[in-house]
């Protein structure tokens, strides 16, 4: 507690000396990385060959601490750091947070000897921050999923048609759009069941959206721990994200050979080819999605076409097998160039 009090007195100084006043966030967030170097400070990390930081607050400590031990060290954002934060009004522009973080952006890419992106769609970015070609690798997300394959057991669905759709209930995965997407395509819903699986802020809201709109076929199924099943018996897999990277989800889906409709967002057009693996809308569209939605339930050969098309992309490139492989070459190769 002292410490803590210590660190938050300092950056305060630090902010109303510079700059004339402070940010708390600045402050809530150099107290937290503090902590976190003191705590790796006081670990002995010289038998490790190799530092891999998940997070740019990783890559800047380790940066910090990796001048006295030398090793080589990779980053992985998971995320669009700073831009994420100024796209979702979380920061003002040309604000001193902006500053801050964008320097936390900079100076882990600084600190990396190897920086490994989810997809391509980061690059652009890493690039702005001063990141080099030959030293950015992707390597797509692997999952180990174990396909059911089962025909429909439910009784309730045996003659139904489902879409699913699997995402904590936040705003951005655009739930809302599915909801005012199925409501466009109310006539053709007949014989359709739709199962929202998770569970989030956004549940009260989505339920008295459904009430609204009248869509009796529409089932909140919470949290689940038997998504491969569910997905058996399921005909179409929906994902309506406004924002996200590379969502397990829909890699998920692809394993479970379900035909995919879901937006261009992060490096999602990088694993969906819409007309080929899945279809792809518009975020935040819902005319566009339902009339894909409407597209799907129409045409099973297309559903089928789609379904096998996603499940030979994931075999090929989505395993875990496949991912520990290059992840494993990408620090070969470091090794060895440290041994040189």
């Amino acid at each position: 507690k002292d410490y803590e009090k210590k660190i938050v007195k300092e950056t305060k100084q630090f902010y109303i000396n510079r700059y004339g006043y402070y940010s708390d966030k600045i402050v809530k967030e150099n107290k937290r990385l503090s902590h976190y170097e003191m705590k790796l400070r006081n670990m002995n990390l010289e038998k490790y060959d190799i530092f891999h930081a998940q997070d740019r607050f990783t890559a800047n400590i380790l940066g910090r601490i990796n001048q006295s031990y030398q090793k080589p060290l990779l980053f992985t954002p998971h995320g669009f750091m700073t831009q994420r934060k100024l796209d979702f009004n979380l920061i003002e522009q040309e604000s001193v947070e902006e500053a801050y973080f964008l320097a936390l952006d900079q100076k882990a890419v600084e600190s990396s000897d190897h920086i490994i992106t989810l997809c391509e769609v980061f690059r652009p970015m890493l690039k702005k921050l001063g990141a080099k070609d030959n030293k950015m690798t992707t390597v797509y997300t692997g999952i180990d999923f174990k396909s059911m394959n089962k025909q429909k057991t439910l009784t309730t669905t045996e003659d139904k048609t489902v879409i699913t759709c699997i995402s904590r209930l936040r705003p951005r995965k655009g739930h809302k759009y599915l909801l005012e997407a199925l409501a466009l395509i109310k006539s053709k819903l007949k014989n359709v069941d739709v199962w929202i699986v998770g569970d989030g802020e956004m549940r009260e809201e989505l339920e008295n959206q459904v009430q609204a709109l009248q869509l009796s076929n529409v089932s909140f199924l919470g949290v689940r721990n038997d998504i491969s099943e569910l997905l058996s018996q399921s005909d179409i897999f929906v994902l309506p994200t406004t924002s996200d990277t590379l969502p397990i989800a829909i890699i998920e889906a692809m394993f479970a050979n379900k035909a995919i409709i879901t937006t261009n967002q992060g490096g999602i057009p990088e694993i969906i080819q819409d007309y080929h693996s899945g279809l792809i809308a518009e975020p935040g569209n819902s005319q566009q999605l339902a009339e894909k939605l409407s597209l799907l339930l129409s045409d099973s050969a297309l559903r089928e076409t789609l379904a096998q098309n996603a499940g030979t992309f994931a075999e090929m490139h989505l395993t875990s097998t496949s991912m520990i492989k290059k992840i494993e070459e990408i620090y070969q190769s470091l090794n060895t160039k440290e041994e040189e």
